[in-house]
Parts: structure tokens; C-alpha cells; sequence
């Protein structure tokens, strides 16, 4: 008898040390709570969740999904944990089913512990859940849930970053996020207000490359824009840390909607490998307007008359900037043949006020008269002076692109 208490004491001495840890992302996005071992690892839904010194072997776990639409998914799985290792599962989502499915495993001496503040007292633990009384409502229960990205870095809902103190420091109030790349000084037509600051997004950026698989490194991608206000140029550096070009399309036409910057969203279009994929983003941009403006009347709205009536030219301000508009020629010098151009020109229209001299001057960089007329009848509606647009005949080689051109505009006045 006294045998078997020893050996109990010695296994249970033994299982202490025999210990892991679990990293739970969820690919869709969709936030989730777990419960593991007795108690909830996180107070409200989030998209990732860190669970330290797990025992070593299969432990039972019960996951809350709660989906933007629909009913609370609940269900319960099993995580492997072996010891000295973490161990990274994600929850995916495949015909309307969920599962969880280990994609990595490394040694903990190869991560570098994090540095968290000193822990507040903590309420009671809720009791375990029972499959019958899942916790109720649909949607995320808190505005300023912290999500976990890496031991260094915390992404906060509802906009912003911070970084973690060393546990027992304090820091100074710290000012609100600074834009980086002109963000405080752009007018034009925006989906978010505040930019990240630059800092913040680097940070973010080396935490999205770390992860080692495509699809995971989309998600978390999707997650960033979904949780800050990004810039151009920031959303064309994340497109870029993706592999397969289908995803790097996905991340573009997803992020849009969290752009601060979107009359430079042209930038984006340098990210990707295939003229294909230029031209899917700029049909979609062109069936998105922008859903808010930075400062009233700055965004180009398409004119519209009485219906069935020919559209009337309003001029949409402000004008692109030579800044702004030498930025986008880089661009589009650097994209290869006519359909490549004329796809971002016309994206570079979509989220512009163009003047006549700009549309001429873009006109210019096509090789073929026929694509120079294309793009001359589109951008018309979108110019901040038509007053001007006789200039963009000197763009043309042939009377008749001119005389064309001339007949086209006359059909919009009902003339």
C-alpha cells in the first residue's frame, strides 16, 4: 500500500515538469473561447488563444465559435501536447463544418518567453459548460478584446496597437498612434480615419511572417486589417509575404474595406505576379465605392441625372495631387503592356479626381491608339476640370480617336 502512495506521488511530482504549451488560431477570423482543463482561457471571444504548462498528453477541450451570423457553434476536440514543445492548431472551417488540426509543432527554447505585466486579480472561474447551456449570443462580447499575435506584440480590436511592458516596468502614457507616409495630411477617400503608425505595423508585419503556412498567414493577415486602419502601401507589403497568388488577390479585395489611403490603392497592384489577378482587383474596386469619406465632397461620385436620362458631369474634388499622380505613373511604368496599364489607370480613376492634363498624360503611356481612346472615354466622368478635356486630344495620333472622343462626350450631354 505504501508502494503504490509513493509511486502516486512520484508520477504526480514527475507530471508537473511534463509540461507544453497550445497556440489555437482561428483561420476564418471568426472569434472563439476555449475551455480547457477546468477554467476559460479568455474572458470573450478572440481569434487566438495561448495556453501555458498543459500536461503532457491528449487533453479534452470544448470550443465556442461565434459566428457574425447565426448561432454559437460549440464543440469539443482534442489536443495533443507533448513535452517542451508548443504545439499550434488551427480552427478551420470547410462546407460548414469546423475541425481543429495541428499545423506546427517547435521546442519552447525556441521562442522567446513573453513579457506580460503583472497579473490583476482575476474573477471566479466560471463553472464547466455543459453541452446543453453553451454561452448565449452571437457576436463578440467585448470592443477592446486583446488578441495575442506573438509573445511581443498585442493587436487590440476596435483599431490600434500596443506593445507589452517587461513584467514589473511601468510606462508613460503613451500619445495617440502617429501616421506614418502622409496619412494626417490625406483628404482624399478613406474606410478608416487613424492610419497604424509605422512602428506598430512593422511589428505586426514580422509576427505575419513568421507563420509558416500560406492559408494561416492570410488569416492572421485578414484579422490585422480587420482589427486596424492600414495605408496602401502597408496592405501591398502583406500581400507580399503570401505565396500563392489566389491569396494574394483574396488579402487585396478584403483589406480595401480597412483603407485609410484608398486613392493610392494602386500600390497594391506592384504585389502581384499576374496581369489576371491586376484585373480582377481593379473590376472589384470599380463595384466598391469607398463607404466614408476623411472630408466631405472628396471622394468622385459618378454623376447621375433623372433616370434614363444621360449622366451629367459634376466635377468631384479635390484633384489628385502631382504628388500623388507622379506616384501613380511609377506604377503604371512599371506594369507591362497596354492591359496591364489600363487596368490600374482605370482603378487609379476609380478612387481619383483626375485633371484633363493627368488623364492626357497617362493616355500617353499606352502603346496602342485604341486603349488611349478606352481610357480617355472612361476617366471623362471622373475629371475634376472638363472644361479642360480638350487637352487630352493631344494625346492622340489619329483625327479619328479625336473626332471619336469628341462625338462620345457630346452623347453624355444629350446633345
Amino acid at each position: 500500500m505504501r508502494t503504490i502512495w509513493l509511486t502516486c506521488i512520484l508520477s504526480s511530482i514527475f507530471a508537473q515538469g511534463a509540461v507544453g504549451d497550445v497556440v489555437i488560431i482561428s483561420e476564418s477570423g471568426e472569434p472563439f473561447r476555449l475551455y480547457l482543463n477546468g477554467e476559460w482561457l479568455s474572458e470573450a471571444p478572440v481569434t487566438r488563444v495561448e495556453a501555458h504548462d498543459v500536461p503532457e498528453g491528449a487533453q479534452r477541450a470544448t470550443i465556442y465559435i461565434y459566428p457574425s451570423e447565426g448561432r454559437v457553434v460549440q464543440f469539443r476536440t482534442t489536443l495533443h501536447v507533448e513535452q517542451g514543445m508548443i504545439e499550434y492548431y488551427a480552427i478551420r472551417k470547410r462546407r460548414n463544418q469546423y475541425r481543429v488540426a495541428l499545423y506546427n509543432r517547435v521546442p519552447k527554447e525556441n521562442v522567446i518567453p513573453p513579457t506580460l505585466p503583472p497579473s490583476t486579480p482575476s474573477t471566479p472561474t466560471p463553472p464547466p459548460p455543459s453541452a446543453q447551456t453553451p454561452p448565449t449570443g452571437g457576436q463578440t462580447q467585448s470592443q477592446n478584446t486583446t488578441i495575442i499575435f506573438n509573445p511581443t506584440i498585442q493587436v487590440q480590436t476596435g483599431g490600434g496597437t500596443q506593445v507589452n511592458a517587461p513584467a514589473g516596468s511601468s510606462l508613460p502614457p503613451s500619445p495617440a498612434p502617429t501616421p506614418h507616409s502622409g496619412g494626417s495630411a490625406y483628404t482624399g477617400p478613406c474606410n478608416c480615419t487613424v492610419p497604424m503608425s509605422r512602428e506598430s505595423f512593422l511589428q505586426a508585419l514580422r509576427t505575419l511572417r513568421q507563420e509558416p503556412f500560406d492559408q494561416t498567414r492570410l488569416e492572421l493577415a485578414k484579422s490585422i486589417a480587420r482589427q486596424n486602419c492600414l495605408l496602401s502601401q502597408d496592405i501591398r507589403e502583406m500581400v507580399q509575404t503570401l505565396d500563392f497568388e489566389d491569396n494574394r488577390l483574396e488579402l487585396a479585395k478584403y483589406a480595401y474595406d480597412f483603407t485609410h489611403d484608398l486613392s493610392n490603392y494602386f500600390m497594391v497592384n506592384e504585389a502581384f505576379q499576374f496581369s489576371s489577378s491586376r484585373e480582377a482587383l481593379s473590376r472589384y474596386i470599380q463595384s466598391r465605392p469607398a463607404r466614408q469619406h476623411c472630408q466631405p465632397g472628396a471622394f468622385p461620385v459618378s454623376p447621375i441625372g433623372t433616370p434614363g436620362a444621360p449622366p451629367i458631369h459634376r466635377p468631384c474634388t479635390p484633384c489628385m495631387s502631382a504628388t500623388d499622380f507622379s506616384q501613380a505613373v511609377t506604377t503604371l511604368n512599371r506594369a507591362g503592356g497596354d492591359l496591364n496599364r489600363l487596368s490600374i489607370a482605370k482603378q487609379i480613376a476609380a478612387t481619383n479626381c483626375l485633371t484633363s492634363a493627368q488623364v492626357r498624360d497617362i493616355c500617353q503611356l499606352f502603346g496602342s491608339e485604341i486603349t488611349r481612346l478606352d481610357f480617355a472615354k472612361h476617366a471623362y466622368l471622373r475629371t475634376c476640370d472638363p472644361q479642360n478635356y480638350f487637352v487630352v486630344n493631344q494625346a492622340f495620333s489619329s483625327g479619328t480617336s479625336q473626332q471619336e472622343l469628341s462625338q462620345y462626350i457630346q452623347s453624355l450631354s444629350g446633345r
